[in-house]
């Protein structure tokens, strides 16, 4: 697998590789110039085909390396995770898209008690069950744009076992304006704030989901220097969610710009309704 990623990093290099995402290279690079004052190169192509071999390898190829880099993610995340189950502390994870959503949310169902389920707002669950289980983990999704009774039922179902402590909720935080703007809470679920000094408008979905259960929320996200690793923010009470988002989401895209996934929306958080 590494000589396999660094073939295709040269060959992405080389524009041999990639060229149907040279678009979204373009909108993802001038996004980053734009907004953190700083020049670079975005390359989607790379970003998008590392995605996919890592989510090949950790399910159905059951990549060795790739297996053992996830369980380390998902020991670091379960030492921060397993004291606020200890304390009987409900757990809500919050996961930026930074290199695969589907390897985030696999390395939030590892840890304690063992199962998750994902409130998504996009394609996340095209992954099966079937490959899901290829890689061990007992994950399950619930989408926002099913039809309402079926989603309050799923949702009051999923409240009630995190309150219990019986799985945890995982919620991507930073998922931009595209993806939602559609949804019946697209108008109301926002978080009002600013981001690089513009005004901008967040999902809010962490914060709300996390009132209700009175949850604590764990922030962290992947990222890929010579294998996969995490990083992983200290928990948040749902009043502290609003005021320290946006801070995340400028250091992922400073630090972070070659594993951040939202860098080639065209609009990210900034919609003017």
């Amino acid at each position: 697998m590494p000589l396999l990623l660094l073939a295709v990093r040269a060959l992405c290099r080389l524009r041999l590789l990639g060229r149907q995402y040279r678009g979204r290279s373009a909108v993802a690079t001038q996004n980053y110039r734009c907004l953190t004052g700083v020049e670079g190169r975005i390359d989607a192509g790379w970003i998008a085909m590392r995605r996919q071999l890592l989510e090949i390898g950790a399910t159905w190829g059951q990549h060795p390396a790739t297996l053992a880099q996830m369980q380390a993610c998902t020991r670091e995340l379960d030492a921060v995770v397993a004291p606020l189950a200890a304390q009987k502390t409900p757990v809500v994870l919050a996961p930026l898209h930074c290199v695969s959503d589907i390897l985030a949310a696999m390395v939030g169902a590892g840890v304690t008690p063992g199962k998750a389920s994902v409130v998504v707002s996009s394609s996340a669950e095209s992954y099966t069950v079937a490959s899901r289980k290829m890689g061990g983990v007992a994950l399950s999704y619930c989408s926002i744009h099913q039809d309402n009774t079926s989603l309050a039922s799923e949702l009051m179902a999923l409240m009630t076992n995190v309150s219990a402590g019986r799985e945890n909720m995982i919620i991507f935080p930073d998922i931009p304006a595209d993806y939602t703007v559609q949804t019946p809470e697209a108008q109301s679920g926002k978080i009002s704030c600013r981001l690089f000094g513009r005004p901008a408008k967040l999902h809010s979905g962490v914060q709300r989901f996390s009132r209700i259960v009175s949850a604590q929320v764990v922030f962290y996200h992947l990222y890929y220097q010579h294998g996969i690793k995490i990083k992983i923010y200290s928990p948040l009470r749902p009043k502290e969610v609003a005021a320290k988002l946006p801070t995340m989401i400028e250091n992922t895209l400073r630090d972070y710009p070659q594993d951040w996934l939202c860098g080639t929306s065209h609009s990210l958080y900034f919609i003017n309704h």
